[in-house]
């Protein structure tokens, strides 16, 4: 592999582009590949992305990983800038295109840095291509088969396909940032509101790709097996998205894996605590130790204690009742907040009906003390007791 030096402006330069010949179609690959002189020899260090994320979003870490290994930025098929789309592909699929991108390339090792949708290739690659991984860093990992988020992922798409890029991009910032913890990541109001305004801004190509990859996670019937190359799982302490017990569950399942938590940080760890995660993420490449790392702590994944998952203390309104209302049958129904935070809420019926199910997707819970609605889907029921998850359409309200 030809490798230039590394410099803001290359970093913003076109990327180059390999075209792979895969399953009788033809794709591309964009990439940039950047070493300082002394360290050709070394194994490089593959980054892959996850939504909303570009090459120039791992500058900080493709900054400092230069100083010890070589450095490449690749994106597959409708990942990060790549414009080609591909519905046809799995996510099997991607990580048998990047091990042809490797061999395209001459590259016999990487060690990979996937980055939450980019640490599904990533894992799948190293379990599938061992010969070729040398370590493996993920962060922001699930196996995607909770209800919640796979119930987030399905609205995400109804939103798209509706147009409704207002609710969309709500629904993705309250995703991605976690707005009960606000307080202890220091996320301010003017990054929600640059990251709402970039996610209301895709274009059709943009959309189109959104929605291939979410569902691509929505058809993954989940992992058949697991890396056994040394691997380090990171998630952030808040991590609404992918939870630190479902990171910690995943490492359980690697030979040689290491479970951190970067302190006061959600789903985006490397931006919102970027010198904490990036010093984690270069010393295990280099093989270091990870101990003593201000703002982190490293666990034995089979120690790590997933018992309380919830991240968010519930509340119980005083007040009762309150308003559950069917937008699409005009029909309301009265109903007691047994406990309720910004994620989800339990309800309970003040009088049976036995319409509502999980099929509802047009329900909505009235909290006065906000003056707004929010809507909510039922994830299970038993009797007059309604689970639910509340899911974000106005970012204002969502403040509220």
């Amino acid at each position: 592999m030809q490798f230039s030096r590394f410099s803001a402006a290359a970093l913003k330069a076109a990327p180059s582009i390999c075209t792979i010949r895969f399953q009788q179609q033809i794709y591309k690959v964009e990439f940039q590949a950047f070493c300082e002189p002394g360290n050709e020899h070394r194994t490089p260090v593959l980054f892959l992305g996850g939504a909303f994320q570009s090459f120039s979003s791992f500058r900080s870490e493709a900054e400092r990983v230069l100083t010890t290994h070589p450095v490449i930025l690749a994106d597959l098929p409708s990942q990060g800038s790549n414009d080609q789309l591909a519905p046809e592909l799995s996510l099997e699929d991607y990580a048998d295109l990047l091990n042809l991108f490797c061999d395209s390339q001459s590259l016999q090792r990487i060690t990979l840095l996937g980055i939450s949708y980019g640490s599904a290739m990533a894992t799948l690659f190293a379990h599938r291509h061992p010969q070729k991984t040398e370590r493996l860093l993920l962060s922001g990992i699930t196996c995607f088969r909770r209800d919640s988020l796979i119930t987030l992922l399905e609205d995400s798409l109804d939103l798209l396909a509706q147009g409704d890029m207002q609710a969309f991009a709500t629904t993705a910032v309250c995703n991605l940032i976690n707005h009960s913890r606000l307080t202890e990541t220091d996320v301010s109001p003017t990054y929600r509101r640059l990251l709402f305004r970039q996610i209301t801004r895709l274009n059709d190509n943009e959309r189109m790709r959104y929605a291939q990859n979410t569902k691509r996670l929505l058809d993954f019937a989940g992992f058949t097996g697991f890396p056994q190359c040394p691997t380090l799982i990171a998630t952030g302490e808040f991590d609404n998205f992918t939870l630190p017990a479902e990171n910690a569950a995943v490492a359980r399942q690697c030979q040689q894996a290491v479970f951190a938590v970067i302190n006061n940080a959600d789903h985006l760890a490397q931006f919102e605590r970027k010198e904490a995660a990036t010093e984690l993420f270069h010393r295990f490449m280099k093989g270091d130790s990870l101990e003593g790392i201000q703002g982190t702590e490293i666990f034995n994944p089979q120690a790590f204690d997933s018992a309380d998952q919830r991240l968010q203390s519930r509340q119980r309104p005083l007040a009762q009742p309150y308003l559950l209302k069917d937008r699409s049958k005009d029909k309301h129904h009265e109903v007691r907040i047994k406990n309720i935070n910004f994620a989800g809420c339990e309800l309970e019926l003040m009088q049976s009906d036995l319409s509502l199910s999980d099929n509802c997707k047009s329900l909505w819970l009235e909290i006065p003390h906000t003056g707004n609605s929010y809507h909510v889907r039922i994830l299970a029921r038993e009797r007059k007791t309604l689970r639910c998850l509340i899911i974000q359409r106005d970012l204002n309200h969502a403040d509220e």
